[in-house]
């Protein structure tokens, strides 16, 4: 998108806003996100990574934290129950179902294309995740769930260790763009 003088612009939407990021903040937006399943960026890792790229971040990223176009939450902290209440898990991507290989973890993708793999916790949140009023609607949906079929480990039992999981995991969906984070829905 360009806006003004030719100066092109990416979109950014939260909630019903829509906020205007030059390529380079674009940029470290992305970064955010991580760039594999491996990567748990934190504040100071993004405007590490952001700076070794030629990128002066670290003023952005406090305005995308103070905007709320990005979100600092640790899995185990108590605040990660205040996230999940406040915002919706979108999946942008299908469900494939087991991995063949590993047959204990799910694959999001494409029709026959894995892109991500993820817990079967993980999946069935995000599979759900769409009719759920929030995020943590989605965790203690999906708990009920797992104990009504039988299921026993607290891992996919526990509302708060599914949500725990579900923060743990969302980079390797997020950096791959098979989901993304919105406020949730008032209605």
């Amino acid at each position: 998108m360009y806006s003004g003088a030719g100066q092109r612009r990416q979109q950014v939407r939260v909630g019903v806003e829509v906020a205007e990021l030059a390529d380079r903040e674009f940029a470290v937006w992305l970064l955010a996100h991580g760039v594999d399943d491996q990567d748990r960026p934190t504040r100071s890792s993004l405007v590490e990574r952001a700076g070794s790229l030629g990128l002066d971040s670290e003023h952005v990223v406090e305005r995308f934290l103070r905007d709320g176009l990005l979100v600092a939450v640790d899995p185990a902290a108590d605040d990660a129950v205040g996230f999940a209440e406040e915002h919706q898990l979108f999946p942008l991507l299908q469900g494939l179902g087991p991995d063949p290989d590993q047959p204990w973890m799910q694959t999001v993708g494409l029709l026959n294309h894995p892109v991500a793999q993820v817990s079967v916790a993980v999946y069935d949140v995000l599979m759900w995740a769409q009719l759920a009023p929030e995020l943590w609607t989605g965790c203690n949906d999906a708990a009920k769930v797992a104990v009504q079929a039988g299921v026993t480990a607290p891992e996919e039992t526990d509302p708060r260790q599914v949500l725990a999981g579900v923060l743990g995991q969302v980079h390797g969906l997020l950096c791959v763009r098979a989901a993304y984070f919105d406020r949730r829905r008032v209605r």
